[in-house]
């Protein structure tokens, strides 16, 4: 019997300890765990009543005569930081509290700090709404017109529709307005306190001459320029406001760049253009201006030669073989190019620059001495 008794023994020693480690994780889930964070909550527990934090009211109370800005700083250097993370598994990193800058602290003060970041929201003002002030429509302005040629003396006589035969007065009753916003009406009151003390330079032809002639008529409600009478020239006028110390000048040039007419005298004549160069009547009388407002494009319809650094480039309307026929808007490109460059190189200048858009046609049938006329009553509408 002492064999089996000795394999008895030996299963049991080799039995036992394999039951043993497989119930052990049981065992731990039942008894253990519990026992585990017990200990760990009544360690907890007693740190935290030993060092619990002082209320507001005693720590921060700015009247306390037992407190100063010393016992303050070595108070709130003892005490945990509200960002600790002894048990939190997430770092926080070091955040100073908005108390330490306060000695004093209300609710009231504490609820202010809080809201701040929603009014400064609130207050950020949104962008305007861009408008494409070029796409719209004529609308009719029963208002108007606000000047005509009996009352406003810039208007010459050669330019009095209604003494020439214009059957009809509706087409000074009409405004701008563009699709995505209102433009508001000129008023000619703010436009002179915006100008004050400032200059203003008109370059182009006779559709910029025309421009000059309606904003002296509009601020002729407030003031009557004084002409200048150093200017003999028709076309190289100036205008002074006295009260507001505004100048306006006109500086006439048909194509911006220096050109030369050429050819026959009438119809059949053709300009020579130097793309490269601008205009010396202008462009030697410009830099002491502080806005300048640049416009031109019928003359560019004529037969031109054109010409770069004293070479000739190209022509139009000319059908000379050897000599490359371009398009206008290639020399019109040119020109504005060069003016463009000119005003931009200019030493003195400091003020502003700006492109008039392109203008239509005086004449509607024909040109002025080939039958045309400008009998339309109403604009064109963009359908």
């Amino acid at each position: 019997m002492e064999l089996p008794l000795t394999k008895l023994r030996i299963g049991l020693h080799v039995i036992v300890p394999l039951i043993l480690l497989a119930i052990a994780p049981i065992l731990f889930l039942l008894f253990g765990y519990p026992l585990h964070y017990s200990s760990i909550y009544k360690h907890l527990s007693t740190s935290s009543s030993e060092k619990s934090f002082p209320s507001l009211s005693s720590t921060y109370n700015h009247s306390s005569s037992s407190s100063s800005s010393s016992d303050l700083d070595k108070t709130l250097s003892s005490q945990p930081s509200l960002y600790d993370n002894d048990y939190d598994d997430t770092y926080h990193g070091h955040k100073q509290s908005s108390l330490h800058n306060n000695h004093s602290i209300s609710s009231s003060n504490v609820d202010e700090h809080q809201e701040t970041p929603r009014k400064e929201h609130r207050r950020k003002k949104r962008k305007p709404k861009r408008c494409d002030l070029f796409s719209g429509e004529w609308v009719p302005n029963p208002e108007a017109p606000y000047y005509t040629n009996t009352t406003c003396s810039a208007i010459h006589e050669h330019q009095n529709c209604m003494k020439y035969g214009r059957p009809d007065l509706g087409f000074m009753k009409w405004r701008w307005k563009p699709k995505e916003c209102d433009l508001p009406l000129f008023d000619p009151y703010e436009f002179l306190e915006i100008v004050r003390g400032k200059s203003m330079a008109f370059v182009g032809d006779s559709v910029s001459r025309n421009h000059v002639q309606s904003l002296i008529c509009l601020l002729s409600r407030v003031e009557h320029p004084k002409e200048d009478s150093r200017q003999q020239d028709f076309n190289f006028q100036r205008w002074e406001y006295k009260t507001y110390n505004f100048t306006i000048a006109t500086f006439w040039t048909t194509h911006l760049v220096r050109s030369e007419e050429a050819g026959p005298d009438g119809p059949n004549s053709f300009y020579n253009l130097y793309l490269d160069e601008p205009d010396p009547s202008w462009a030697s009388q410009i830099s002491g201006f502080d806005y300048i407002i640049i416009s031109s494009g019928q003359w560019f319809f004529r037969p031109l030669f054109l010409f770069d650094k004293q070479k000739m480039i190209g022509c139009l309307y000319c059908y000379i073989p050897g000599v490359r026929n371009v398009g206008a808007h290639f020399a019109y490109r040119r020109a504005l190019r060069t003016t463009f460059k000119t005003v931009l190189g200019l030493e003195n200048f400091k003020g502003e620059m700006f492109l008039r858009t392109f203008a239509p046609s005086h004449f509607e049938g024909g040109d002025w001495d080939k039958g045309g006329n400008c009998m339309k009553t109403r604009p064109y509408r963009s359908d």
